[in-house]
Order: C-alpha cells, then sequence, then structure tokens
C-alpha cells in the first residue's frame, strides 16, 4: 500500500503532506485466447519469492540534474521474458523529455515495440512538491517542502511506472520486479531517494533491517548509533502486527525550506529533519516509525486515527524506554485539551483546526487506552485496537475503530470512546499515579519468530532459511518459536489459514519471558495465500500452481504391428520452465485421446514414461504427446521382405518362379 504520512511539531501550525498522484494500471488487450493480461500491483506487494517465476525486471535509476534545480532524470529500463507479448508503460504525471527507442507513444501511454530487449524509457521529472501536495519544479512561495531538488541535493519520491503486460503461458507465470537505484551516489528505499553524496548505517532489531542515510549536507544533533538504537527499541516495544523487513530513513538537510519535520512514504520509507532529536516527547524518529508499522487506509471519518495513533505512540514510546519523563510525556500528550483543539470533532475533518488530528487525536487515542488497560487489568490495551485496524482491508471508518474498542474491552469503554471521537468531548490528561495505576502491567505479548521453512513433495527436499515460493503438492512446515515478550502469563495460538479456514492448529499457554517451539505442517492443495499466524505475527505463504510439462521426445519401439496389437510407444517429459512443472500429458490417436502420462518435474528435470497403445484396424496412425507425433502402421508383418502384404507362402511362390525363369533362359 503507497501511503503519506507526516510529523509535525505541535503547537506551530503546519499542513499535512498530500500523497503524489498515483496512475492507474495500464490494460493491454490480449492477443489471442491464450493470452494472459496483467498489470503492476502497488509497489512493495510483490515478495522476492518471485523470482521463481517468469519475471519482468523493471530498473529505475535516479539522476540528480545540478544544472536544472526542481527537476531530475529518470532511467527506466525493463527486460522482458520471452512470454511476454506486448507491454505498456503510463508514466507519472509531469513527465517531460521523454525518449525512447524502444517505446512509442499512444494516448493511453508508451507501447512496448515488441522486439528490444533491454527496452529503455528516459524522462525528467519536476521534483519539489510543497506540504500541501503541490508540485513542479519552480515550487516556492514560502516552501513549505515536503520534498526537494535543490541542485546539489535532492530529497524525492521515486516515480511510479504503471506497467501492464500480456503474456502467453499459465495464468500467474509472468510477474513484475522493481529495483530502483542512485546513478553516482545516493541512497534509496525504493519508495523516497536522496540524490548526493551520503553514507548508510544500518542494524538489525527484532528481525527488521533498518538503514539510516546521513547525508553529507546533513548534520545530525543525534549519532547514527543513537538513533538507530532508538528506532531498535521502538520496534521491540510496538505490537501491532508483522514488522516489515526493512525500514530506510534519511536525515533531511536542515537548509531546505521544510513545511513538516519528517514524512513517511509508501509503508517502510521516512525522512525526519537531521536536528531532530531523540529526548524529546514530540519524537519524530518514533512518529514516522509508528507510521510503518501502520497497515491500513482510511475513510474520512476514520482519518483522525492515523496522525493520532502515530503521536502518542511516538511519545509512550519515548517514555517507555526512558528518553523522556512522565512530566514531559503529560505535557506533551495534555495540549489536546488547549484551544483551539479540544473543539475538534475527531470523526468529522471539517471541523478541524489545524493538527487537530495529531494534538486533541493523540490525547483521545491515550485516553481510551487507559480506560481500555483498566477495564480489562491490562490484558488489552489500545495497541489491540490498532492490531485489528491492521487487518482491515477495506478503509477505516470510525464506527470500525470503535467496534475494534468493544470487541477488546466493555461497552463503558465504547460509549467513551465515542463521545470522544463523535462529539466536541474532551478527555482530561490524566495524572503520574493514574498512570501507573494503568500502565504498569504490560498484558502477555506472544512473539513468534521463524527459523526455517521445510518443504517436501513431488519436486523437492529441502529446507529453506528464507520463504519461499510453494507449490500446489507440496508439503510445508514451519519451525519457530512463540515467545511471551509481555508482562503476564497468556495464551498463545499458532495456525495455518486457507481463504477463512482454520487448517492447522497448536497452542498452549507461556508464562512472561517463556519460550516453546512450534511446527505446523500442512499439504497445500489448492494455489493462494495460506497465512501463518503466531500472537501477532503472520507469515504469509505463496502456493502456486506448477507449470505445464513439455513433451522433448516421442519414439515407438515398432511403426509397424498387426491389427489390433500394441505400439510400444516411449514419452519423454522435461520440464523447460523456472518454475516447478506437472502433468498430465495427453497422448492421441489420429486426435484422440487415448492414454495420459505424468511426472512432477523441478525446473529442468526430465523423465521417461513407456505405454502401449492399441492399433485397433488396419491402416496407418499419427500417434502424438504434446507437440511431438510418430507415424505407425498396422497390417500383415510378412517375412521381412520389406514388401508389404508380403506373407510365407507368397514368398515361397515367388522363389519358384524366378528359379524357373531363370532355367528358361539358360
Amino acid at each position: 500500500m503507497r501511503r503519506v504520512a507526516v510529523a509535525l511539531v505541535v503547537i506551530l501550525a503546519t499542513q499535512a503532506v498530500g500523497a503524489a498522484a498515483v496512475q492507474g494500471p495500464v490494460d493491454v488487450d490480449a492477443q489471442s485466447s491464450n493470452v494472459q493480461v496483467a498489470t503492476e500491483p502497488a509497489r512493495g506487494t510483490v515478495d522476492a519469492a518471485t523470482a521463481q517465476s517468469s519475471t519482468i525486471q523493471k530498473d529505475i535509476e535516479l539522476h540528480l540534474t545540478p544544472s536544472e534545480p526542481g527537476s531530475v532524470d529518470v532511467v527506466a529500463t525493463y527486460d522482458v521474458p520471452d512470454a511476454v507479448t506486448a507491454l505498456s508503460v503510463t508514466l507519472p504525471s509531469g513527465a517531460e523529455n521523454v525518449d525512447s527507442e524502444s517505446f512509442t507513444q499512444t494516448p493511453d501511454g508508451y507501447e512496448w515495440d515488441e522486439t528490444t530487449d533491454p527496452a529503455n524509457l528516459r524522462f525528467t521529472l519536476p521534483a519539489n512538491q510543497t506540504a500541501s501536495g503541490s508540485r513542479g519544479p519552480t515550487v516556492q512561495a514560502g516552501g513549505d517542502y515536503s520534498f526537494v531538488d535543490t541542485g546539489e541535493w535532492a530529497l524525492i519520491t521515486v516515480p511510479q511506472l504503471r506497467t501492464g503486460w500480456s503474456y502467453r503461458g499459465p495464468e500467474g507465470s509472468v510477474t513484475i520486479t522493481e529495483d530502483v537505484t542512485v546513478a553516482d551516489e545516493g541512497s534509496t528505499g525504493g519508495e523516497i531517494a536522496y540524490l548526493g553524496p551520503v553514507e548508510e548505517y544500518t542494524q538489525t532489531a527484532n528481525g527488521q533491517q533498518f538503514t539510516l542515510a546521513v547525508p553529507e549536507h546533513a548534520s545530525m544533533v543525534e549519532s547514527s548509533g543513537e538513533v538507530l538504537d532508538a528506532l531498535g527499541a521502538a520496534s521491540s516495544q510496538l505490537h501491532v502486527g508483522a514488522r516489515d523487513d526493512d525500514v530506510w530513513f534519511v536525515a533531511a538537510p536542515t537548509s531546505a525550506d521544510w513545511g513538516v519535520r519528517g514524512v513517511e512514504y509508501g509503508g517502510n520509507d521516512a525522512w525526519v529533519v537531521a536536528d531532530a532529536r531523540i529526548d524529546r516527547a514530540s519524537n519524530v524518529w518514533f512518529h514516522e516509525y509508528v507510521h510503518t508499522r501502520q497497515s491500513f487506509s482510511t475513510a474520512e471519518s476514520g482519518r483522525w486515527t492515523m496522525e493520532a495513533g502515530a503521536e502518542y505512540y511516538a511519545a509512550l514510546l519515548a517514555l517507555q524506554t526512558d528518553y523522556v519523563s512522565f512530566s514531559a510525556f503529560e505535557t506533551h500528550i495534555s495540549y489536546g485539551e488547549r484551544d483551539p483543539w479540544r473543539d475538534a470533532i475527531l470523526s468529522q475533518p471539517s471541523t478541524w483546526p489545524v493538527g487537530a488530528n495529531y494534538v486533541k487525536g493523540s490525547l483521545v487515542w491515550g485516553a481510551i487506552d487507559r480506560r481500555i488497560r483498566l477495564a480489562t487489568n491490562s490484558t488489552a490495551t489500545m495497541a489491540d485496537v490498532l492490531y485489528r485496524l491492521n487487518q482491515r482491508s477495506d478503509p477505516v471508518t470510525n464506527a470500525n475503530v470503535l467496534a475494534a474498542v468493544l470487541d477488546v474491552s466493555s461497552p463503558s469503554v465504547e460509549e467513551r470512546a465515542n463521545q470522544y471521537t463523535n462529539t466536541r468531548e474532551t478527555p482530561e490528561m490524566w495524572t503520574r499515579s493514574q498512570h501507573a495505576d494503568a500502565f504498569s502491567t504490560q498484558p502477555a505479548r506472544m512473539e513468534f519468530a521463524v527459523r526455517e521453512y521445510r518443504v517436501s513433495g513431488p519436486f523437492r527436499n529441502e529446507t529453506f532459511a528464507q520463504l519461499p515460493t510453494l507449490y500446489v503438492g507440496e508439503t510445508v512446515t514451519v519451525v519457530g518459536s512463540v515467545t511471551n515478550a509481555g508482562g503476564q502469563t497468556g495464551e498463545y495460538v499458532a495456525t495455518v489459514e486457507f481463504e477463512g479456514d482454520v487448517l492447522v492448529e497448536t497452542r498452549g499457554e507461556l508464562a512472561s519471558g517463556e519460550t516453546t517451539e512450534v511446527a505446523l505442517r500442512e499439504e497445500v492443495g489448492a494455489a493462494g495465500t495460506y497465512n501463518v499466524t503466531a500472537g501477532r505475527t503472520t507469515v504469509a505463504l505463496d502456493v502456486r500452481t506448477p507449470g505445464n510439462l513439455s513433451v522433448s521426445d516421442l519414439s515407438v519401439a515398432e511403426s509397424r504391428v498387426q491389427p489390433g496389437s500394441d505400439v510400444t510407444a516411449t514419452v519423454t517429459l522435461s520440464n523447460p520452465n523456472d518454475v516447478p512443472a506437472t502433468g498430465p500429458v495427453a497422448v492421441t490417436l489420429d486426435g484422440e485421446e487415448v492414454a495420459t502420462v505424468d511426472a512432477s518435474l523441478a525446473p529442468g528435470a526430465t523423465a521417461t514414461r513407456t505405454l502401449n497403445v492399441t492399433l485397433p484396424e488396419a491402416g496407418q496412425y499419427t500417434l502424438a504427446a504434446g507437440d511431438k507425433s510418430v507415424t505407425v502402421s498396422a497390417g500383415d508383418l510378412g517375412t521381412g521382405t520389406g514388401i508389404p502384404g508380403f506373407g510365407i507362402p507368397v514368398a515361397v511362390l515367388a522363389l519358384l518362379v524366378a528359379s524357373l525363369l531363370a532355367r528358361r533362359f539358360e
């Protein structure tokens, strides 16, 4: 999901960043009934396992243009597999100076010439964007930038090129992946890019790899190590669902006229101003990290939740990780009690003064969190609500929020949440002692860590450290551990689900800090997504239909037999694909199926199958399998003279006649 979220300084009037326009998918017409049509998913939704299928590789290279501040050059390169028959690209709005020898412009975009590989598109794109969402190469009017190109350096969003394609082969057998690079010096997480001299620092925590890019033009207040340590600490404290494998941050130079203090964009990329401090309740590093853990979209009435949750958890995480005192936390959250924010109705954005979703929103989120903890004896928190919102595929409404509150707590808490979000009522900030009563005990928190994937079946028997693509007919055993990282004893449930049905389940009870091993085994019988879930961690298993076998050879032991006898045929099956393949393959006699042969083959493997085919009557037949065929006949075999119809009596008579004729002419 592509998403934009920002951080602002409380008390200062700022504007929320608007998302860049996202182009819709491009449809490519199928040319025949056996041609499939596909369009590119949103960036980030294709996992690494797609490399096992036939893949269109899209590479985007970004070029700084020092002589033309406000715009960048983009080179898009497509490596196109043989199965692709057509490919169409829509460029971002505002693209200029388009140049290509591989694509032709059409009213709907750019069409590939179907021969050039790799195929290239070059264009120039405006880079500047204001906090209100305006774009252009020379956006100024006081600045207030959210992305900018100064000429010496640029901090920009990676352009989206929406791609559609047609191909021959099984449905889903051609996918697309994307790599983004910066020409010369720079860094990118794939959604945001910094162009210019930069140093990268990395650190791993809780299964996440954090990358912090520090530009030469940025002077950080905190060290890179301190920022990475803080992000790792936040990762361990926030239990709201699956974590992204990779999170990329860049410290933005303070020389630009920024309209916000930070931006999260696309799901797991963010920038934060280089002078942002960690020891603040308004911790921008934490705020943007929380946004990477929010995987839902919102309807109008639910808009308040995105920034409210990020601002509240930024302050709470700073408190829980000892970066700030309760006094600083209290001061920051209590701003929601003040004018002009207190009169906002959170479910009605038209009533908001600037920043109300941050300021009053964080106070309301915290007040509901405290009431949930008290009502449930700290067995549930507002993080349970956020977890439920993260599971939703449709936009979150305020009614959805209230339903989740009721689900994890009680009707009285839900009623308070309704008053705080649907009316102008404003909660009071709680005291230090009230905070201790509600927050001193942490609920049970089950964390699931996968150690390996054991795959067995007709194609392979292997163990993988990283999640593989699975194929119908295989059996997978997911091996890992469940740890109670919370403060109370609780129950864990580990399941494998498919299309809403629980296929495998194991459960047990763990004390605080206790760990147990789990192994979930399932034979996958249908293509689709199987979800392996324990605690708030879900691993999605991608199961695909195997490819089709090819026939590389067809031969017969004898090409002529007596009518009613059998021809012994040998079929050589092969898998030329880069994915596993299976049959069956039909064997036909004059176009009518008489048998099938089958095999389950790994990529590049072959197998032979022998079978007998009856030729019922005298005559000539075509025996076929796949695209191979041979001609076979049924008739009198004779004595081996090689002349059809010559049996033994005829042959003897012929010899006698020949002898008499020879004597006559002596």
